[in-house]
């Protein structure tokens, strides 16, 4: 074997082993995408879940808009769900049908704004922001 072939075969060594090591580290980084994105999507599902408690509230009427305004404004909340922390941060505004901050007196519609915090390791993953929250919109049911 010549010293131009062994070149060659230290080349082929040197890139093979780059290749693989890159594609590892793809890999690694696409596995990890995956899972924020997973517990980005049940955080999703917990704002849902608070939505949908607070809807029933209304429509069965056990709560008033007044109650349900007062129990989860500025609440604070620590669910665990697969050995996952999820702190939950919700609250409530007066405001028109389109979501807007409203000075009207007659309180029609309510606005939730739901925050999720998940800490994962040394990462910290938001669901919705203080600038963009995970919102709904609730009209008063009743007289």
């Amino acid at each position: 074997m010549g010293l131009g072939q062994m070149f060659l075969v230290l080349l082929a060594v040197v890139l093979f082993s780059t290749i693989i090591l890159s594609t590892q580290n793809n890999l690694y980084t696409l596995s990890q995408t995956a899972y924020h994105s997973m517990i980005s999507m049940q955080g999703y599902k917990i704002a849902d879940r608070f939505f949908q408690e607070i809807e029933i509230l209304n429509i069965s009427g056990n709560k008033t808009i007044e109650q349900i305004k007062s129990h989860y404004s500025f609440a604070d909340s620590l669910l665990r769900i697969n050995q996952i922390n999820y702190f939950v941060t919700s609250t409530t505004h007066w405001c028109d049908q389109y979501g807007n901050s409203t000075a009207d007196s007659l309180h029609k519609y309510l606005r939730v704004d739901i925050r999720i915090n998940c800490i994962l390791g040394n990462d910290t993953l938001y669901v919705g922001s203080p600038f963009a929250p995970v919102s709904n919109i609730f009209a008063a049911i009743g007289p």
